[in-house]
């Protein structure tokens, strides 16, 4: 690292703030002066303001083909086709493949292919912090996790328990604070009376957990009652059964995803049908919620679509822009004569569709992730 480079703070400040989010580690271990000024709380504020006010739309954490990138969605206020997402960079190296990712308060937890790893950090001015995930047999286990924010400790703290088509078991909780690699604490949880599959992955809101859940004693594939369940990370326990807006049948699409201002919204997609709604919630705590009276968005894709079509129930990661009427869902596209693509659909509340191809997929049936991503200056330890 070079000691020092002679130039004064204000111009120091300004080539900084130029400098895109996805470099600032890089550029902060260049320079001792630089590294020290861009963990100064003033200039990452500045940054942040910075970098928020150039995004016309919003950041988003998309994981595809097991690497995690950075991308900006660019919303229209003309119409649908005239928005764009763009790729920024890969925000890990290569030295881990990525099968999960989440987001809470500007941290990310990816968890490694084989799951015997976490990888918590701040892609902004966090040193990545490594856990190693505990298992006691060499085959290892399906796990779901979460990252979430208790409010008495103000201390942020990653969950983890084993779900896979059977009630929860196994639920072990980490404390970002703790400073260790191996500090997992096992929670006195008695096993719910419902079930979680891998293929939902939790969200993030107001510092809690939420997952789709359905009841353990339903065996039959075609009709499960479904609903919301929340890891309170202050209490360090679920709460009870909270409703959804509509019910479903297995096979349908169904996903979750943060809105901001603290709010929660769903995507529904019956799999027989090419019509596609989204709720939102104007209340949601752990052990309550009520959903806006008015449906965000209900619209047909026949007019864009000509064929049968079903976002994928293992995929169709979404985020929605209330303030533009417009929702994003992230999954693959097949198509018999081409290889499979990586796709962004930018949905409009009038039905207006735009596809954003964003590149070769190299494993099918491995749909992109994506989810929120807000820049800000909490550490991982």
């Amino acid at each position: 690292m070079v000691s020092d480079l002679d130039l004064p703070r204000d111009l120091s400040e300004e080539v900084l703030s130029r400098i895109p989010l996805t470099c600032m580690r890089k550029v902060g271990s260049t320079c001792k002066k630089w590294n020290t000024l861009s963990k100064n709380r003033f200039f990452a504020n500045k940054h942040l303001r910075q970098e928020s006010e150039k995004a016309k739309g919003f950041m988003v954490v998309v994981m595809m083909d097991y690497s995690v990138y950075l991308m900006e969605v660019n919303l229209s206020d003309k119409d649908v086709e005239s928005s764009s997402i763009k790729r920024h960079g890969k925000l890990i190296s290569d030295q881990v493949d990525v099968c999960k990712v989440f987001h809470c308060d500007g941290l990310l937890v990816c968890v490694s292919r084989d799951q015997t790893r976490l990888v918590v950090w701040n892609p902004y001015c966090g040193k990545p912090l490594w856990i190693k995930a505990p298992h006691r047999r060499k085959i290892v286990k399906r796990y779901l996790y979460a990252i979430g924010h208790d409010k008495s400790s103000n201390s942020h703290k990653v969950l983890r328990f084993r779900a896979y088509y059977r009630r929860p078991t196994d639920f072990r909780i980490y404390d970002l604070s703790s400073g260790s690699m191996n500090s997992w604490r096992v929670l006195d949880i008695t096993p719910p009376d419902w079930r979680v599959q891998d293929i939902h992955s939790g969200v993030s809101v107001n510092g809690n957990a939420y997952w789709l859940a359905s009841e353990y004693e339903k065996s039959d594939l075609e009709y499960e009652r479904t609903f919301l369940v929340c890891f309170d990370f202050t209490r360090e326990t679920f709460g009870p059964r909270l409703p959804l807006p509509f019910e479903h049948f297995a096979h349908d699409t169904v996903s979750l995803s943060p809105v901001t201002g603290g709010k929660l919204a769903v995507l529904f997609q019956p799999w027989d049908s090419l019509r596609v709604k989204i709720w939102v919630t104007n209340k949601i705590e752990p052990d309550a919620v009520s959903w806006e009276s008015k449906v965000f968005l209900s619209v047909s894709l026949k007019k864009s679509i000509h064929h049968m079509f079903q976002f994928m129930y293992t995929g169709g990661s979404f985020f929605i822009d209330e303030e533009m009427k417009v929702a994003v869902v992230f999954d693959e596209e097949f198509n018999h004569r081409e290889p499979m693509c990586n796709l962004a659909y930018i949905i409009g509340v009038d039905g207006s569709l735009k596809k954003v191809n964003l590149g070769e997929s190299s494993h099918p049936q491995f749909p992109p992730h994506a989810c929120s991503y807000l820049p800000s200056l909490f550490q991982p330890n």
